[in-house]
């Protein structure tokens, strides 16, 4: 999660790891159920979730740290994975107040 506004792509994680890219990608739907990229994906919704709830940092600046490349990218990714914009989910889940 510390790395998840790197951009990443299946031959750096296998080069990371040791293996070639077709066996990490084999390795780790074996293990997760769910392709790398996938994994990196709901990661960095999760991330911009957390942002998006905590803070006032424009969605660009949000969906830059969390590797999404672009606010438009990051409107279509949440779109297709929650069914709210990123400005939606921040007018419904952001955290009032301390906490």
């Amino acid at each position: 999660m510390a790395n998840v506004g790197d951009r990443h792509s299946l031959r750096s994680l296998a080069t990371l790891v040791g293996m070639s890219p077709r066996n990490l990608a084999r390795h780790f739907v074996q293990a997760t159920g769910i392709t790398p990229h996938e994994f990196i994906e709901r990661a960095r919704v999760d991330a911009a979730r957390m942002m998006l709830e905590r803070g006032d940092r424009p969605l660009k600046a949000v969906a830059f740290d969390c590797g999404f490349g672009s606010a438009d990218r990051m409107r279509i990714v949440f779109t297709a994975r929650l069914g709210v914009s990123p400005i939606q989910y921040r007018a419904s889940f952001r955290r009032s107040g301390p906490g």
